[in-house]
């Protein structure tokens, strides 16, 4: 039996794409012989049938290693053989593997002397093995950490629920978009429009608009900030309405089906999901080839270099086309089709065994021990 404890740091947090890979394969997991699954619950937790739920105190950053000290608390009570973090805590002693997501604040000079993005920098040089949701982000984690042995980071790209992203009947996508009020047809934006440093690149897409001529359309935002940015609403050409909500996944699911394109310009991803979940729906794709995105895309995106105001405003055109759309969204079925969260669940599972069988060498149990007392040395630093 093998005893893993979740910390589900990232609910507390945020709700957004990292939640879904965990809430996808802990449901995955959960479903194993041999599995016990204790979630430690901060905030927002999924209800996983399987899953032992347990309250937890709320993340600080301020006194990380103190919490460290209470992670392996509850490690020791329940007798982990393993433990993991949605987000990026560590325990003392039990051994941990790691999803990495993205390296963002490294590659977009974050300040990483910020106590939150060295409490990422822990958890790496903590974890014993890494999964990878890209080839890129891989890459990008060991050019940073090249220290990483190459056999210790793997690679399992994202999945989706099929059962929802999936093709959709004209009837029920006429009828959401009349329930939103999107009456004329629309570009689809999904997520942050703000980073730093842009890295999201919303402004190219916006830029581009300004730019097109004989504009008969509007654009629809989905999650993201929670006001459309002043500065973006009265730039837009005449007649074109812009609008900001939240939907639930059957929604955004409908969302897609419904819309000319998503346009998805980002300048760096760790994986990209909605690029993925708008092809299972049926809906055109605009994106770049930056980061994982032409892992992400594969053959079934029109493609932009993501700098090019001009060009996007041509990509947004003739992505209108119906013959160009029906080529799309072919594609787009046939690729999305490869991307399942099993492959990922499995993947997790034999490293989660890889750092279990590992802690019982001499070597990682030194490790281990010397982590533990510094960790707690700097608990004692922090109390004063």
């Amino acid at each position: 039996m093998m005893r893993l404890i979740v910390d589900g740091v990232f609910f507390q947090l945020n709700n957004t794409g990292i939640a879904r890979v965990w809430d996808s394969i802990l449901r995955i997991l959960v479903k194993r012989k041999g599995m016990e699954i204790f979630f430690l619950d901060r905030g927002g937790a999924p209800q996983i049938e399987g899953m032992t739920n347990i309250p937890f105190p709320t993340w600080l950053v301020g006194p990380a290693p103190a919490d460290s000290m209470m992670l392996q608390r509850v490690c020791d009570e329940l007798r982990a053989d393993a433990f993991t973090s949605t987000y990026y805590t560590t325990p003392l002693t039990t051994p941990m593997a790691l999803v990495v997501h993205d390296m963002i604040p490294e590659l977009f000079d974050f300040n990483m002397r910020d106590r939150g993005w060295m409490e990422k920098d822990t958890a790496i040089a903590y974890a014993q093995r890494y999964l990878c949701v890209s080839q890129s982000t891989r890459r990008d984690l060991r050019h940073f950490y090249p220290e990483i042995a190459p056999d210790h980071a793997i690679v399992s790209h994202c999945g989706l629920d099929s059962s929802v992203f999936r093709p959709r009947p004209a009837a029920a996508v006429q009828a959401f978009r009349e329930a939103q009020g999107l009456s004329r047809p629309y570009f689809l934006f999904v997520g942050s429009r703000v980073q730093h440093k842009a890295y999201k690149n919303s402004d190219l897409f916006f830029s581009a608009l300004r730019q097109m001529t004989a504009v008969d359309f509007d654009v629809f935002c989905v999650g993201g900030e929670p006001e459309i940015e002043p500065q973006v609403r009265n730039s837009l050409p005449p007649g074109v309405n812009i609008r900001r909500v939240t939907l639930t996944d059957e929604q955004l699911s409908l969302a897609y089906a419904g819309a000319i394109a998503l346009v998805y310009p980002s300048l760096y991803e760790g994986f990209g999901m909605p690029v993925i979940e708008a092809m299972a729906s049926g809906c055109p794709v605009i994106t770049t080839r930056r980061g994982s995105l032409v892992e992400a895309a594969g053959d079934a995106a029109l493609f932009v270099e993501g700098t090019s105001i001009p060009e996007m405003a041509e990509a947004m055109t003739q992505i209108q086309d119906p013959d160009l759309q029906a080529d799309l969204r072919r594609r787009g079925f046939a690729h999305a089709a490869r991307f399942r969260w099993e492959p990922m669940a499995e993947a997790f599972h034999q490293l989660l065994e890889e750092v279990i069988e590992n802690a019982r060498r001499p070597e990682t149990q030194a490790f281990l021990a010397e982590w533990s007392r510094l960790r707690r040395l700097q608990a004692r630093v922090d109390a004063f």
